[in-house]
């Protein structure tokens, strides 16, 4: 894949590596002949320190370690981990965010090996890692076997993240702390990261501080089909439901109709930014007061702000004209497998967009996250060979966001003759803005091509360059929502000692989460008259100008006039003209995002009175109680050669407590106990409450067995049954409705329902197998291959049935039954594939070259899901690359330290079109990410640090079926990072 990128940032960055790689100590003492004790730091103790893990660990582990006091190898958690073998990574405005183990985001997560409640995980298993500073943190284990007393949670694997413990530090105090700030190719503004590290031991107690404070602003670009999964072939035989639906013609020229072309609703350039405020702090505290006691407590609190802020330009259909693509190259693809009989599916990757609106969007976006972890942690030597310990964990953690939208026409809305009405007088909801008089309909001719590096989009000469053209025309908030959630862990642990290495392991666990979750929208009250002359008055979540007060034609409409001219005396008014390297028509007028960050104040500016109406189809409650009992056996010997060995068995009852509710399509709402009438998308009342209740017991046996098959070579073999539980969402979420606004109906229709939650759902259970081979060649050198399957039970799909009786938010029932989705459990498949990694430090070379080292591995997964092309072949599991490779060159020697990292995922399956069964299957193309960094110790006690993040800009494309059929791509920027780092 093609990248553009800052020549001067690139080349400064791989220069310093190569200048760190290739340099010598001026000033350093010739070597001698005589043998010399070498200090390992840096780099090469972190790699160091990761082998010992993975060596004396009882099942497949591997491991990162921090290469110093409050530094991991890369920006994020998440980067660092797409280090390790088997680990595919997703990214968030370019920085890593979630992870996959062995190609499945089933994927549990800890904090020093027990439950860890982050904002990310309330509704799920995993954490957003943005959430998380890297610096709290010492390292991070990957567990891809299980054992018995290993907490379950993941199929694919578990993630332990590790903080510090104070009585491993040197005697007395430690001091440590860095300072940095960081630019982006795109961004103006700079970022900013300062952290803090007091630690204290004296022997018997000890004490550690950490405090990270980050502040960064973040560029993303995306081009192309705007509204994910509304793709469709919009000329088919048997017309759909859809208001303005075309007749069949023939495309390709073949005379005959039985032609379907490949498109969506909407085509645009959009710029974001990202702005996170990460604040971290954690507190450890060790006291041993005697030989056989050992008491701990840690506090582990995360805060994060997040605001995303996106201006674009979009050309849409008006949600219904389907004739609006004229494809000026076009590709006959033939008949998909099991597809319509005799239709021909052709795509287009230029084509002229006769579009009947063109809109200048704004979007805020707000995450409000926090969290707090407590663990309390007494270990106990009752005799010689008997310990215990009991532990207790609390953790809160809320997740509040909101979401605001504004689209402003640049086009005057007679294109598709949406129209206001005031006191049953019509004008254009934008009178003022782009008509082309050359087009029967007035529509706008856009031209597209989305053959190139970048889609382009190219309006006509001068348009949108006056603030005169533009009006708001729709503004609402929705989809706010309130989640928090509490955890609550119990539990006892002992390990009864027979002989070295011989021992049995047992323990029990309660565990007890609650989950609440609060969907809700902004309604506003608007009094007009309706068809008949009276006064009605109502509450409406879309704003928008050409909507009827009481869903029926011939009202007035409620909204009013917004020209951008008078909003700009207002200062919500700016211009861009920055997408990125995508070739621009030019600057634009938009609503400035910043001032929409405060959904209820802005909204209320525009259209006074809002209220929080709850969506009670997204609202729900969970509580999860666990019992969990364990035995687990430990034992060695030698069998020809010696080995070490783990069997056990994990019991674990899951009570299940789930209240779903209901709401009604069409609408009223309460307002200080009075119920009013509610239209254009406020959400209807609360019409049911189910609660569920379930009782599962899962026996879970596994199985660590490990040969040395000599002093440096290891063969590993286990067997482990796995679990993990579903998010709250896909048990707790209720059903929606897709309404599409009908101009000759003034009023919304219901086109289609899905449910995205499912009470009686069971959870993702595995068996997993693994064999592994494991050389340790030297204290940092490593060779090792590894076999792995999943056997999954069962997948989360999908079940389709029919809705009757769903009428329209006018309250009338058009329709003959509408299309229904539900999430559902469906037959599972198997995960199967080897990895293969090696490392190595080449301390052989001579003089200066013998600070060279490398890491490199591949993984190979091969999957098989439930869905099927457009040929009818099947498609892997979703999210998942069956080629993932790590590849880092590093140095380290006289002070000096570089790395080069590259990570390459290849094309990873994202889904099928939910909104009309398209045939061709979505996926996102192959990544290459390039990461550098540099150093130089000043003295023992300050470090200067260069660091590039995506120093190619690597672009992420995603197509339908076909590489050549782009669906949209995101633009990601280069990050540069310059900081000192000190220790005392």
């Amino acid at each position: 894949m093609q990248s553009t990128f800052k020549k001067s940032r690139l080349s400064t960055c791989i220069a310093a590596v190569v200048i760190s790689s290739l340099s010598t100590n001026l000033y350093a003492q010739e070597e001698k002949d005589s043998v010399e004790e070498i200090v390992v730091s840096g780099i090469r103790a972190s790699l160091t320190r990761a082998v010992d893990i993975k060596r004396e660990a009882a099942s497949v582990v591997d491991s990162i370690s921090a290469e110093d006091i409050g530094k991991l190898p890369d920006t994020t958690i998440a980067d660092s981990l797409q280090r390790v073998t088997g680990i595919q990574i997703r990214r968030s405005a370019g920085e890593g965010s979630t992870v996959n183990v062995r190609g499945l985001p089933q994927v549990s997560t800890q904090l020093n090996g027990e439950s860890f409640l982050s904002p990310g995980s309330i509704t799920s298993q995993q954490p957003n890692f943005s959430d998380i500073p890297a610096e709290l943190l010492s390292g991070v284990d990957v567990l891809k076997s299980a054992e018995a007393k290993t907490l379950s949670g993941g199929v694919a694997g578990t993630i332990n993240l590790k903080t510090r413990r104070p009585l491993d530090l040197k005697s007395g105090w430690t001091f440590a702390g860095s300072a940095e700030g960081t630019d982006g190719s795109y961004t103006d503004e700079m970022g900013s990261k300062i952290s803090g590290f007091a630690g204290f031991n004296d022997e018997n107690f000890g004490a550690i501080f950490t405090v990270s404070r980050s502040e960064a602003t973040l560029a993303n670009f995306r081009y192309g089909m705007f509204s994910d999964w509304w793709f469709r072939g919009y000329h088919e035989d048997g017309a759909q439901n859809w208001p303005g639906f075309q007749p069949s013609k023939d495309i390709n020229g073949d005379k005959d109709t039985k032609d379907s072309l490949f498109g969506t609703i909407d085509y645009g350039v959009t710029n974001k930014n990202s702005e996170r405020e990460r604040t971290g702090a954690s507190a450890s505290f060790q006291f041993r007061p005697n030989d056989k006691l050992e008491l701990l407590a840690d506090v582990f609190y995360t805060k994060l702000d997040q605001y995303d802020r996106t201006n674009g330009v979009v050309a849409d259909n008006a949600w219904g004209e389907w004739d609006w693509i004229s494809p000026i190259q076009q590709t006959n693809r033939g008949v998909a497998v099991g597809g319509t009989a005799g239709m021909d599916f052709i795509t287009s990757s230029k084509f002229d967009l006769y579009t009947p609106r063109v809109t200048a969007k704004a979007e805020s976006q707000v995450e409000k996250e926090d969290s707090v972890n407590l663990n309390l942690q007494a270990n106990y030597e009752f005799s010689d060979n008997f310990k215990g310990s009991a532990r207790y964990i609390h953790a809160d953690a809320t997740h509040n966001h909101t979401g605001n939208f504004a689209d402003a026409f640049i086009t005057s809305g007679e294109q598709h003759g949406l129209f206001s009405v005031t006191n049953g007088v019509k004008s254009w909801v934008n009178p003022g803005g782009e008509y082309n008089p050359a087009n029967p309909k007035g529509r706008i001719l856009v031209h597209a091509d989305m053959s190139g590096d970048h889609p382009t989009f190219a309006y006509p000469t001068g348009f949108g360059d006056k603030i005169s053209k533009y009006s708001l025309v729709s503004t609402f908030s929705e989809h706010n929502y309130d989640n928090d959630a509490t955890l609550d862990v119990l539990r006892a642990d002992g390990v009864l000692t027979f002989a070295e290495d011989n021992s049995l392991e047992f323990g029990y666990r309660y565990s007890n989460r609650d989950i609440s979750t609060t969907d809700y929208d902004l309604a506003a009250p608007f009094t007009r008259k309706d068809k008949d002359g009276k006064m009605v008055t109502a509450y409406a979540k879309w704003k928008d100008i050409g909507g009827g007060i009481s869903g029926q034609a011939g009202d007035d409409t409620i909204g009013r006039p917004l020209p951008f001219s008078d909003l700009d005396k207002m200062g919500y008014i700016h211009t861009t003209g920055d997408f990125g390297p995508a070739k621009s028509s030019g600057s634009f007028y938009f609503i400035d995002p910043e001032v929409m960050d405060d959904p209820m104040a802005f909204q209320n500016s525009l259209y006074p009175g809002n209220i929080k109406v709850t969506n009670w189809n997204r609202s729900y409650k969970l509580t999860e109680d666990t019992h969990t009992a364990y035995i687990q056996a430990n034992f060695s010997g030698d069998f020809g050669v010696p080995y070490k060995a783990n069997f056990g068995l994990q019991a674990i009852q899951t009570l299940l407590d789930i209240t779903n509710y209901g709401g009604a399509p069409t609408s009223t709402v309460n307002v200080d106990g009075k119920t009013v009438n509610a239209i254009m998308g406020t959400p209807g009342p609360q019409i049911s409450s189910t609660e569920t209740r379930r009782d599962d017991l899962d026996l879970l046996p596994r199985a660590n067995l490990s040969f040395d098959i000599t002093d440096t070579q290891k063969l590993r073999l286990s067997y482990t049954k796995t679990l993990t539980q579903l998010d709250g969402n896909d048990l707790g979420l209720g059903t929606s409705y897709t309404t599409n606004y009908s101009s000759a109906l003034n009023t919304f229709v219901v086109v289609n329902a899905q449910s995205d939650g499912n009470p009686n759902m069971k959870p993702w259970r595995a068996d997993n197998y693994d064999i592994s081979y494991e050389w340790y060649f030297n204290d940092v050198g490593i060779l090792s291959f590894g076999l792995y399957r999943l056997d999954i039970k069962s997948f989360i799909g999908t079940q389709n049935t029919k809705l009757y009786n769903v009428p329209d938010l006018d309250g009338v029932v058009r329709n003959n039954g509408i299309d229904f989705k539900q999430k559902a459990n469906v037959e599972g498949g198997v995960l199967q594939g080897f990895e293969i990694g090696y490392q190595q430090a080449y301390d052989f070379l001579p003089g200066i070259f013998s600070g060279l080292g490398s890491s490199l591995n591949y993984t190979y997964s091969d999957s098989e899901g439930g869905d099927q092309d457009f040929y009818g072949k099947t498609l892997p599991m979703g999210d998942n690359s069956k080629h993932s490779v790590n590849a880092i060159l590093w140095y380290e020697k006289n002070g000096f330290q570089g790395r080069i990292a590259y990570n390459y995922r290849s094309e990873r399956y994202i889904g099928r079109s939910w909104n009309d069964g398209s045939p061709a299957a979505w996926w996102s193309a192959p990544t290459s990410y390039v990461d550098a960094s540099v150093s130089y110790d000043i003295n023992d006690n300050f470090t200067v640090y260069l660091q590039g993040t995506n120093i190619t800009e690597e672009y992420e494309n995603t197509y339908m079926q076909w590489t050549d059929v782009m669906v949209n791509q995101n633009v990601y920027e280069a990050r540069y990072t310059l900081g000192l780092r000190a220790k005392f």
